[in-house]
């Protein structure tokens, strides 16, 4: 088994946090710099708890960790999406909200019982988590289904949003959700042993998202100059 080297999980890990100061630090409108900073916190978060799991396999608590940070990333990115694309939409807030709710009842499942993840391998950049079926099929219905309706989501933002700035916002995260979702999945096509890669190979493709969020602050730190 090839043995596992945590050096791209830590540079991209780096980035990204680095990436998460620039946003909180930048002037701006904060109800996007805000959600934009704490996505990037999200994925830096996941490459070091990878890193973690990968140095101490055994320890599943790790394990746990990782997925917890995880869970949060659809209902962040749709409150992210609210707030570029539709501000004033309360029925979208409720969206939003529901995805939270149900992604506070799946970090409940996962602290709460110790069968979630029975078993993780690292081989090379990837970390392989092995889960009981009911966990597995629930986790991924909440997580595709999130991403599928922040694709769809950007795009109807891109359609209908009446601001310049804000379809470039819409364009520039779409762009990244579908340069680290396609990336993932031919990946996960090829490789021989596919069952329990998604989170680990996702996550380190994401590292494309995280730059097309940066390219969302450096537009909102430009935008808040011309303001002034």
């Amino acid at each position: 088994m090839p043995g596992y080297s945590p050096l791209l999980a830590i540079l991209t890990g780096v980035f990204e946090a680095a990436a998460a100061l620039f946003a909180l630090l930048t002037p701006g409108r904060k109800r996007i710099l805000n959600p934009v900073a704490l996505l990037l916190l999200l994925l830096a978060g996941y490459q070091f708890a990878e890193v973690a799991v990968c140095a101490n396999p055994g320890r599943l608590l790790f394990s746990r960790l990782a997925f917890f940070d995880i869970t949060w990333l659809p209902p962040v990115g749709l409150w992210l999406l609210g707030q570029m694309a539709l501000p004033d939409r309360k029925g979208w807030r409720w969206i939003s909200l529901g995805y939270f709710a149900a992604g506070a009842a799946m970090v409940v499942w996962i602290l709460a019982d110790p069968a979630v993840i029975s078993k993780s391998v690292c081989q090379l950049v990837i970390a392989r988590y092995w889960h009981p079926a009911p966990f597995e099929t629930a986790y991924a219905l909440f997580y595709q289904f999130g991403l599928l309706v922040l694709v769809v989501g950007a795009g109807a933002g891109l359609v209908k949003s009446p601001e310049a700035v804000s379809r470039a916002h819409l364009f520039s995260f779409q762009l990244g959700l579908l340069g680290f979702i396609l990336p993932s999945m031919y990946f996960r096509s090829i490789l021989r042993e596919p069952d329990g890669v998604m989170p680990s190979v996702l996550c380190h493709f994401a590292l494309i998202l995280a730059v097309c969020l940066t390219t969302i602050v450096l537009r909102e730190r430009k935008h808040a100059g011309k303001a002034v």
